[in-house]
């Protein structure tokens, strides 16, 4: 197969620095970071993108705002004719930075929010009281700049009963799309007392209850991250596309095959020490692309779903379980069914 003619989209978590100290970050982010790539070095890892079908840029972190030349690398990657999006907490976006990123050409803008009130956001995020209004002010100023806006918000235990009232916020504020995130144990969500405020394993019918009011909206659009397994009423699941039509960068410039194949374990290489091309080319990129799904045990097996939905995602199941061949532990079709 020759993948390297494939498009692309790469995510970028360009710093692990924060402004934030969020309890269920993903990507467990720090206050400071030593070893992140530089402006040139990002240029140089972009240069090598357009031989690879790379398309979109997502840019991510930590909180991808704190990094300066932010701007630079995306009207750099513009000029490649590569596209861009930002994932940001919002709390950063002064108006002054509000037109800087619609100059440079961003063609979608996340920011994240994690409750429909102050007091919420403060509870889930650890975020200031104050923080609410700058976000929804950053919101507000997006949207005037014309800039594509998306909310995006945690679904955990604690949340799902916000999740309605926040849609009715984004409704207030004109915005079009919604992301709910599913829970994922992984980066500082591992910590034991975030999994019980947040994970809903052990009570998916909750989950499943939720998604069947969700599916009956039809605006603002609303997005449900791979976390969530597959939908009803299919329960189909798109095709994984780890490092074939995808990959991550980290921000010390370590690759690997997707968003939702962090750690260790799925460590491919680092752009200081191979070419992006040649570290695309490593058979470890695409181990899970032909991961042989035979190999599932437990409910997954015998589910009538399984030729469509395939176990659904293994970096989630990884991370809940620590076993690439377990059942998806949230699965919304048995959850509705009342099976254990």
């Amino acid at each position: 197969m020759e993948q390297q003619d494939q498009a692309r989209s790469a995510g970028w978590g360009i710093t692990r620095r924060c402004n934030l100290s969020c309890p269920h970050c993903y990507s467990a982010a720090w206050k400071s970071s030593k070893d992140e790539l530089s402006t040139d070095e990002c240029r140089q890892v972009i240069d090598t993108m357009p031989e690879l079908g790379v398309d979109t840029i997502g840019w991510t972190g930590g909180e991808p705002l704190i990094r300066k030349d932010l701007e630079e690398l995306i009207t750099y990657a513009h000029s490649l004719g590569i596209d861009s999006g930002i994932t940001t907490n919002g709390i950063l976006l002064t108006q002054k930075r509000v037109d800087s990123i619609a100059k440079a050409g961003v063609n979608s803008f996340q920011i994240s929010l994690d409750g429909s009130t102050a007091e919420r956001n403060r509870d889930i995020r650890g975020a200031r009281l104050k923080d609410f209004e700058i976000i929804i002010n950053g919101i507000k100023m997006s949207l005037q700049a014309g800039l594509p806006v998306y909310m995006a918000m945690i679904v955990g235990l604690a949340t799902l009963d916000d999740v309605l009232p926040y849609i009715d916020l984004a409704r207030e504020l004109g915005v079009t799309s919604v992301r709910f995130c599913g829970f994922v144990p992984h980066g500082s969500a591992t910590d034991e007392a975030v999994r019980k405020r947040l994970d809903y394993s052990d009570q998916p019918e909750k989950l499943a209850e939720l998604v069947d009011q969700l599916l009956d909206i039809e605006s603002p659009k609303l997005i449900l991250d791979p976390a969530h397994g597959p939908l009803p009423p299919s329960y189909e699941f798109h095709k994984c596309i780890a490092g074939v039509g995808t990959f991550y960068i980290s921000d010390n410039g370590n690759v690997y095959p997707c968003t939702g194949l962090l750690g260790e374990r799925f460590l491919v290489d680092n752009v200081r020490n191979r070419p992006l091309p040649e570290i695309i080319r490593d058979p470890k990129m695409t181990e899970m692309v032909s991961y042989d799904r035979n190999n599932i045990h437990g409910h997954c097996r015998e589910c009538p779903y399984f030729r469509v939905c395939r176990g659904a995602c293994r970096g989630a199941v990884y991370a809940h379980t620590g076993d690439l061949d377990a059942s998806f532990p949230v699965c919304l079709f048995r959850a509705s069914q009342n099976l254990p």
